[in-house]
């Protein structure tokens, strides 16, 4: 396998993939903000790239930080930096991997809520996938949430990734992963499209409690012309 760490630290920030129109999300923050009643919440922003969605998050009441291991993308995002309102709300962005073994130093921890979108899919191997799950769960308030989607396993809608399933085992090593490929076939970064059975019981794995898994009918994150499958999870942090 690849090694992804590689493969996001030198990726150009302005070309990270990211779903612009997250209903799901918004609905989401919602409903936590109604339960919030007024608290001031803080929110984790995991792979937040040139931090488009930590700005709208921000905006939409939250003090946010995100993180990505990007430097490029870092350094995107902290060029429209707010770096307080006057209800003493922040908006901050570092560098961090939450794929390592040893867990990142955040500052502005624990959070109420840790928000990641799609990460999980282009993390890497099952170790860091692991990770990643155990390092969140870790820095959340106790029953803090996590909102989290992923690629699901999309070969019976998309005879597209049926093929590169196929194609690419044998380099991956993993069922249901591939190698994601600029148009000149170029290698960018691998790929796994997870069921809802196994997303959940990652989740569950890392500490997690009272999960839900819904899986959508979408169009694709880099081939808008085709259909895929999107898992939107939403767990706790135990009390």
């Amino acid at each position: 396998m690849r090694d992804a760490r590689d493969d996001w630290r030198r990726f150009d920030a302005g070309a990270i993939p990211t779903k612009e129109s997250t209903p799901r999300l918004d609905s989401f923050l919602q409903a936590v903000k109604n339960e919030a009643a007024g608290q001031p919440l803080t929110l984790l922003d995991v792979g937040c790239g040139s931090g488009r969605l930590s700005r709208r998050l921000f905006e939409q009441g939250f003090s946010v930080l995100g993180i990505d291991i990007s430097p490029g993308a870092i350094h995107a995002a902290r060029q429209r930096t707010v770096a307080a309102d006057a209800a003493g709300r922040s908006l901050r962005f570092e560098e961090a991997d939450v794929s390592a073994d040893d867990p990142p130093r955040l500052e502005g921890g624990p959070f109420h809520v840790v928000v990641c979108q799609l990460v999980i899919s282009i993390i890497g191997t099952i170790r860091q996938r692991a990770n990643l799950l155990r390092h969140v769960h870790d820095v959340l308030h106790p029953s803090g949430y996590l909102f989290l989607s992923a690629s699901g396993v999309s070969d019976t809608i998309n005879a597209g990734y049926a093929r590169l399933y196929a194609e690419d085992l044998h380099l991956t090593g993993e069922r249901h992963t591939y190698l994601s490929r600029d148009a000149g076939g170029e290698v960018l970064y691998a790929t796994h499209h997870f069921s809802a059975d196994e997303l959940a019981s990652l989740l569950e794995a890392a500490g997690f409690g009272e999960i839900s898994v819904m899986t959508e009918k979408e169009t694709s994150s880099r081939r808008p012309d085709e259909a895929a499958f999107f898992l939107y999870a939403t767990c706790r942090s135990p009390r």
